[in-house]
């Protein structure tokens, strides 16, 4: 049963949900980006050693989550009936979670914790643009009075929506994307994924920060679309689980890991994403708990550093997820799963 899985082209394994473990994968993502965040973010003595790391699996979460996302989003296109019945699953998926913790944060966490009288933080201009990123077309991060000295050295209320708000914007470049014949597409995005990575790879340092991403996580994306449209053509090896690690491992010896990277990742994700299907579903939790880890655990992590002090990231890391999995369990069934029985009720 799992070699017959596993033998099948890409287009069998995206073909349902009950014949990959994508769900699983996501919900490890999730959890590597907050134990990433654990590291970083915490002063500590393990910091600098972290920082110095050339390759932490934790680095594997973001990139991860944009070749899934490029994946299948560019499945959810395919199949959908028209540009506005795309568009109306995109919001139904990504908004009510990602409005969900911008609310909590700003009239639930931020008037108990902000060091401001309450009718200041209420009436402080910082307050409303931060409402504002519930259009996630631009994010702001601070709320008044608050985290202002956090000890994370940062007094961002949630850093990680800025992802939420470049995955909108690759789906409307999806969209418009789209117009164009399969046949280009195909022929397109190889070439336009070799120039990004190499003018990426050979000239980072030309290019302004707030870009970078585009060059990597964008990639990514446009690596799982370009992975869709050839999925009746890519086959899922037997010993793809075996190979790819050993590969990524050969590849942070040899320190060329910055190249390989977007090869690898993709590769590793369609593999364990075929890999022991049966066995894995068994273990793999029924809600979608991933993307309310992701919205949450920002905030989560700065009240556990600031307010219980953990001793170091592991311990860190542990109170964050005891903290957020209740509120992503609160997230999926309250708001994420009823958003997602609307999807077939297209508006006009």
């Amino acid at each position: 049963m799992i070699r017959e899985v596993r033998g099948r082209p890409l287009e069998d394994i995206i073909a349902s949900d009950k014949q990959n473990n994508f769900q699983l994968l996501r919900l490890i993502a999730a959890v590597m980006v907050m134990e990433n965040h654990s590291h970083l973010l915490l002063y500590d003595k393990t910091r600098d050693a972290y920082n110095s790391l050339y390759f932490h699996i934790s680095h594997l979460g973001l990139p991860s989550f944009f070749f899934l996302s490029g994946l299948l989003v560019t499945q959810s296109l395919d199949h959908s009936s028209s540009w506005k019945h795309f568009l109306w699953k995109r919001i139904l998926r990504i908004y009510p979670a990602a409005c969900l913790s911008v609310l909590a944060a700003a009239l639930i966490m931020g008037p108990v914790v902000t060091t401001l009288p309450l009718k200041e933080y209420f009436l402080s201009p910082l307050l409303y643009r931060y409402l504002a990123t519930c259009s996630l077309l631009h994010i702001s991060f601070l709320l008044p009075g608050v985290f202002s000295h956090s000890v994370l050295g940062s007094p961002a209320v949630n850093a990680s929506l800025w992802t939420v708000s470049m995955e909108l914007k690759l789906y409307i470049g999806l969209l418009l994307t789209w117009q164009i014949p399969v046949v280009w597409r195909k022929r397109l995005w190889p070439p336009l994924i070799i120039a990004a990575i190499v003018c990426y790879t050979w000239k980072v340092q030309y290019i302004p920060v707030f870009y970078r991403p585009w060059f990597t996580f964008g990639v990514q994306f446009l690596s799982g679309t370009l992975c869709y449209h050839y999925k009746d053509k890519i086959i899922i090896p037997s010993y793809g689980m075996i190979l790819i690690p050993l590969l990524i491992l050969f590849s942070i010896w040899l320190h060329i890991w910055l190249y390989t990277a977007y090869l690898l990742i993709p590769a590793l994700v369609i593999c364990a994403g075929a890999f022991a299907v049966p066995w894995i579903k068994k273990i793999t939790p029924k809600p979608d708990l991933s993307y309310g880890i992701y919205v949450f655990a920002f905030p989560v992590q700065q009240l556990v550093a600031n307010y219980l002090h953990p001793a170091g990231p592991l311990q860190m890391l542990t109170l964050s997820l005891i903290a957020v999995c209740p509120l992503a369990i609160l997230s999926w069934y309250a708001v994420e799963k009823k958003a997602l029985q609307l999807k077939d009720r297209i508006p006009s």
